[in-house]
């Protein structure tokens, strides 16, 4: 049962904290605090002085996760974590992850600021959460022990080893929970005014490199009949998938890279290589589309085609108790919530697989992100710290009962 007096959190404290942290690594094009790189570690130092002023121990892992916490009464007892990450995208805004990783630290500070915790509660900072070399939410797969099979250029580049993937794996056992909140990415709260999601699941997320093959030749000697123009191929499959799928609304598809080979402009190209991406919360749909897209490459006459697998993270269901833990926290403070499920990936996705997991989302305006244009008003940051901070102090209560 809820305690009836709520954690008083420093919302001008986070307010604060985003603005300033969202200066590190910005530039004409939005945000650049990319992993691994300079801004980055400039990004963190700002969060772990913050973490260690508050009182806070904190820890590095080896693959570069930031990690604070405030000790429980009953330290043995598994602990409650909540954070999100701290890089960006190329030209992203500065709410993305970040406003999880401070909400979490100021949440975690109003609990241990309103009395006894029975657990101990850790904010993380993950790192590499965006996509890249290394596969996207890379420091979050390698705390659950999911990173191991990471290009061993890649990790080269980020400097790190397969040993320190290895050793940055904790021990699921250590944790009750963990909570991430997270601006939505999307329209759907700020469309219906509603002020906080509560997600039910997050897509799998599938990517095949599509290579078609035709046949390279001069550009203006050979006639458009007897062309085997790899381009004009792609072009027309592509046109006949989306209109395929254009009112599906159980999975979402992009290509986000197109190239051709040899790409000048007088020869007729012989190669067209580009990304098709596939999204749902139900992986079956995923493989059914992914035949069916194969099924269109085949039958084309003018070209051949194949796919390579490069990317396959399953869909995961987000912890019913979670769930209804947070929407207990919502009616505490009276804020209105809706469940829904959630498009984009996020560092809650493999952590889902090892540990009880919740998400919380706040309101984008728009539905604008990975974009310096994304924005999230300052009563709605707050707004979800509080529902956080509370949901937190729900689980903690929960367990102090249990025990006693």
């Amino acid at each position: 049962m809820p305690s009836g007096k709520e954690p008083a959190l420093h919302g001008r404290g986070l307010i604060r904290n985003v603005s300033e942290l969202g200066r590190i690594g910005w530039t004409d094009h939005g945000l650049g605090r990319i992993a691994y790189g300079a801004a980055y570690a400039e990004g963190r130092d700002f969060v772990r002085s913050r973490m260690e002023t508050a009182g806070m121990a904190t820890r590095i892992d080896r693959v570069g996760n930031l990690f604070g916490w405030f000790e429980g009464t009953e330290p043995d007892q598994p602990a409650i974590l909540a954070g999100s990450h701290l890089d960006s995208v190329p030209g992203g805004g500065i709410y993305d992850g970040a406003y999880g990783v401070l909400a979490a630290f100021e949440a975690a500070k109003a609990v241990h600021a309103q009395g006894p915790h029975t657990r101990t509660i850790e904010v993380v900072g993950f790192t590499a959460e965006e996509g890249g070399d290394l596969g996207g939410t890379f420091g979050s797969r390698a705390f659950t022990g999911m990173a191991s099979e990471t290009p061993a250029l890649a990790l080269e580049r980020a400097g790190i080893t397969a040993a320190d993937v290895a050793a940055s794996k904790a021990d699921p056992s250590r944790y009750a929970a963990y909570l991430e909140l997270h601006i939505e990415q999307g329209p759907v709260l700020w469309r219906k005014k509603i002020a906080i999601g509560i997600p039910t699941a997050i897509v799998g997320i599938t990517r095949y490199e599509v290579t078609i093959t035709g046949e390279a030749n001069h550009a203006g000697t050979t006639p458009m009949k007897e062309r085997h123009d790899a381009m004009r191929t792609a072009a027309r499959i592509l046109d006949r998938w989306f209109a395929s799928i254009a009112d599906r609304t159980d999975m979402v598809s992009t290509v986000g890279v197109f190239r051709l080979e040899p790409g000048v402009a007088p020869v007729v190209p012989g190669t067209a290589v580009f990304t098709l991406e596939l999204r749902s919360t139900d992986d079956a749909i995923t493989g059914k589309a992914a035949g069916e897209f194969r099924s269109l490459l085949s039958a084309d006459e003018e070209c051949t085609g194949s796919m390579r697998l490069l990317v396959s993270k399953p869909a995961v269901r987000l912890d019913p108790t979670m769930q209804d833990t947070i929407e207990e926290a919502c009616r505490d403070l009276g804020v209105p919530c809706v469940r829904m499920p959630s498009g984009a990936s996020h560092d809650a996705s493999p952590i889902a697989h090892v540990i009880p997991t919740g998400m919380i989302f706040a309101p984008s305006v728009r539905g604008i992100s990975h974009s310096k244009d994304e924005y999230t008003s300052p009563d709605d940051l707050v707004r979800g710290a509080e529902v956080l901070a509370r949901t937190i102090r729900r689980i903690d209560e929960a367990a102090t009962a249990a025990a006693g």
